[in-house]
């Protein structure tokens, strides 16, 4: 894995440049490319809002909280996250309305993640990642529907995979996979195998494009299942309530680039040319747009950049 401090913004393009140098396409079965996430502080945890700020090993934070948010939000706007949608793509627009859930946000643009790794925390160093993997992986297959539909399935402190196999094998996103035979286990336990050896990768996940932001942002997500550990009976895995960070030395992460706080002002300045604001990334929102325009003139007022003639 590359590790560098940048000094310069055009020096973070040389390395995006040639981390994209080292990718392997043979336009069959292979196709890479990358992805990126920004982090304004280098402690972060590469971790989503689900997981985050457990205290102690006895505290799971609000993943015991995802059935009631996911429920609440639906009862209360229904009209906004109603039935017709498949699991996947009810967390992504839960995400996108800032309700807390098991997927952390990744871009397909490099400069739109240095924004996010400048935009806030102005006394640590931010950093980027670029993840490695292949575009012929499309991985929008039933599994990934059934990690999103978890809080139905794997409720209580622990919920073996043969029996969280069992549960969502039955569910409308498999019933294709069942009548081409392309997902066929004999018994529960296979499929519980199943289970975890998909979960034993990174799910790069796609979801339905359905608003300017995630559209001006290149959105894309991972999606985190459950920590997968033995209870009990060593040879019975079993999705626990715990979800797991990231480790930032993971195989998928072909690049770790450090921005030194002193850049992140000029480093954001220099996005603006080309076209990286919060006004451009979060062009769906009326607030934003109108705190950029405020906060323009003001910088105007202040002979900050010059006025327009």
């Amino acid at each position: 894995m590359s590790e560098l401090r940048i000094h310069s913004l055009s020096e973070f393009v040389n390395v995006i440049c040639e981390l994209d140098g080292t990718l392997f396409r043979n336009g069959i079965n292979k196709n890479e490319s990358l992805l990126f996430r920004g982090q304004s502080d280098t402690q972060f945890k590469l971790l989503p809002s689900l997981g985050r700020n457990r205290k102690f090993a006895c505290d799971i934070s609000i993943l015991d909280e995802e059935r009631n948010l996911i429920e609440m939000a639906r009862f209360k706007l229904p009209e906004v996250f109603h039935k017709e949608l498949e699991p996947l793509e009810l967390l992504a627009l839960l995400q996108h309305h800032g309700i807390p859930t098991r997927l952390l946000d990744v871009t397909e643009n490099a400069f739109v993640a240095l924004y996010f790794a400048c935009c806030s925390d102005d006394e640590k160093d931010g950093e980027v990642f670029a993840f490695k993997h292949n575009e012929q992986n499309v991985v929008n297959y039933p599994v990934v529907n059934a990690i999103a539909d978890s809080y139905r399935f794997a409720r209580g402190t622990f919920c073996t995979l043969d029996l969280f196999y069992g549960a969502v094998i039955t569910q409308p996103y498999f019933l294709e996979q069942k009548q081409t035979h392309e997902i066929c286990h004999e018994t529960k336990e296979s499929g519980g195998r199943w289970i975890a050896e998909c979960c034993s990768k990174i799910f790069f996940v796609y979801a339905p494009v359905r608003s300017l932001r995630q559209q001006m942002q290149r959105g894309r997500y991972i999606l985190f299942p459950n920590r997968i550990a033995p209870y009990g009976d060593p040879d019975i895995p079993c999705f626990q309530k715990v979800i797991d960070p990231i480790p930032k030395d993971h195989e998928s992460i072909c690049g770790r680039i450090t921005v030194p706080k002193e850049l992140k002002g000029n480093i954001l300045k220099e996005l603006r040319l080309f076209g990286i604001s919060k006004e451009t990334l979060f062009a769906d929102s009326v607030d934003v747009v109108c705190e950029e325009i405020t906060s323009t003139f003001r910088r105007k007022v202040k002979g900050e950049i010059p006025w327009i003639k």
